[in-house]
């Protein structure tokens, strides 16, 4: 009959774990944060859309100049930073007050009168927002020019927007960039093509727990930021092929742990 031997010394043998869950914990912590910024890049363009959309100068025609409306619809759309510059007739303007205000119209002014004046409506370009200033004491000096009206809080918050999409998207490049180095250097030590190709196979349960981990990301974040469609117009999930890179590079993740895992124990 074999003896039956305990531990020396207190010991106790443990069975190796094998860090699924831990695998898949970061996976889904760093798809989240991915998730996230991702939405919110995605919400800063549409926000950008619209608000370019909604901004513009109206440049107002001094109507006791004698300069012809083409020479001044043509210096303002020569000038640095103007994308286009179209004219509305005081008639236009008329009309299109009509059909945006038609009882306001018809209780303030008389029937066939028109206080409206001949105007522009300028289109800028993005690079320019930031430096209006300049634009709009260049456009004071063409003659011709009465008033020039527009929101400069509009202008910052268009500028802001278009920066602040620019800098999540940086921040999300870089770090996807970073985390493809160390994939490849820990994928690379001392392996072969070959080698890596068994070790696929062989490590699938890491790799399947990191990519899951990745789509929980997802299902996650689209869960978290799901109810603001109800509270606000404007509401755009990314698009899926970031869902699917999220969840590839979880993935990656955890098969990219296992080899570090490997070759360190």
């Amino acid at each position: 009959m074999d003896e039956h031997k305990h531990p020396q010394n207190g010991q106790h043998a443990h069975k190796p774990r094998k860090g699924y869950r831990v695998v898949f914990l970061l996976a889904f912590s760093a798809g989240l944060l991915a998730e996230m910024l991702l939405f919110l890049q995605a919400q800063m363009r549409e926000i950008t859309v619209l608000l370019k959309e909604d901004f513009r100068i109206v440049v107002v025609r001094d109507e006791r100049s004698k300069e012809p409306s083409d020479s001044i619809g043509a210096a303002l759309a020569a000038l640095k930073g103007t994308e286009q510059a179209v004219f509305l007739s005081r008639q236009d303007r008329l009309a299109r007050l009509k059909a945006e205000e038609p009882e306001l119209v018809a209780s303030v002014l008389p029937p066939g009168s028109n206080p409206m004046p001949d105007t522009w409506e300028v289109l800028m370009k993005e690079e320019a927002l930031g430096d209006m200033n300049a634009w709009t004491d260049a456009a004071w000096r063409i003659p011709g020019v009465a008033d020039i009206k527009y929101k400069p809080l509009e202008a910052y918050a268009i500028m802001h927007s278009v920066f602040y999409g620019h800098l999540i998207t940086l921040g999300v490049a870089l770090a996807f960039l970073a985390f493809m180095i160390m994939a490849a250097m820990t994928l690379t030590h001392g392996h072969t093509p070959a080698s890596l190709a068994a070790s696929l196979g062989a490590d699938r349960n890491w790799f399947l727990a990191g990519a899951g981990g990745g789509l929980a990301s997802a299902l996650a974040a689209y869960a978290v930021v799901y109810p603001v469609k109800y509270l606000s117009p404007v509401w755009v999930w990314p698009n899926p092929l970031w869902q699917a890179a999220v969840a590839v590079s979880g993935a990656l993740l955890g098969w990219a742990l296992c080899q570090w895992k490997s070759d360190r124990y």
